[in-house]
């Protein structure tokens, strides 16, 4: 039987934990205080992760991202993935590469993803046959370890959401930074919840990427998930 990779379930420890509490603390104030706010407490502690089981479903962590739809690569660019975790972008767009490279770069939360690392990367690339096209390394996007001007693309696939309004800013910066110029830039960010809706939407984005030197060329919203596509002034 085939081997198929699996790319992780984000933050599952943390939503798990956080709902399992909500729903624990609407039993007890539905036992001990009031059945009409212990049922509300429930409800939102299992709606939470409904919501979160739906994104999941909807983002196919068995299969590397697509970007042939998309993305228009010449298939000889050198590529820079800020926060690849365990691949799922830097090995979507590495099927679109020949002589082109993908590297990876990522702190190795485990937290964040349960069995994140470089080994669990390399074997989803070799599962999906891209295994000489990508690198992985040790690397934080508030100080990406690359010269300016290095990559021709940057993506960056549900980092920001994890991260502060200062810290956003800085990320933006470096990725702008390791970009060449005229370089393209696409960020990825889910929409599972309002806060993301209205972050990572034009309602709320746009400003945030031209004030960092990015230029929003197009966007799309597919499966839960808003894609930017940017070019560096």
């Amino acid at each position: 039987m085939r081997r198929r990779p699996h790319y992780g379930y984000y933050a599952l420890p943390v939503v798990c934990s956080l709902s399992g509490a909500v729903i624990a603390l609407g039993i007890l104030t539905y036992l001990l205080i009031s059945k009409l706010l212990g049922m509300l407490f429930t409800a939102f502690g299992a709606c939470t992760l409904a919501a979160y089981a739906l994104s999941m479903l909807l983002l196919h962590q068995d299969r590397a991202a697509e970007f042939s739809d998309i993305l228009e690569l010449k298939g000889d660019e050198l590529v820079l993935d800020a926060g690849c975790g365990l691949g799922k972008v830097a090995i979507g767009v590495a099927k679109n590469l020949k002589s082109g490279r993908v590297m990876g770069i990522d702190i190795w939360d485990r937290r964040e993803i349960p069995g994140n690392s470089p080994e669990k990367a390399y074997e989803n690339a070799e599962i999906e046959g891209v295994a000489d096209r990508v690198e992985f390394r040790y690397g934080n996007v508030l100080a990406i370890p690359f010269p300016d001007e290095t990559f021709d693309l940057v993506t960056c696939g549900s980092v920001l959401n994890n991260l502060s309004n200062e810290e956003k800013v800085k990320a933006l910066r470096e990725m702008h930074r390791v970009l060449k110029p005229g370089g393209r830039f696409l960020l990825i960010e889910p929409l599972r919840n309002l806060r993301g809706l209205f972050l990572f939407t034009p309602f709320g984005f746009w400003k945030l990427l031209k004030e960092q030197g990015f230029a929003v060329v197009d966007y799309h919203c597919c499966d839960g998930m808003g894609w930017f596509i940017c070019e560096k002034h």
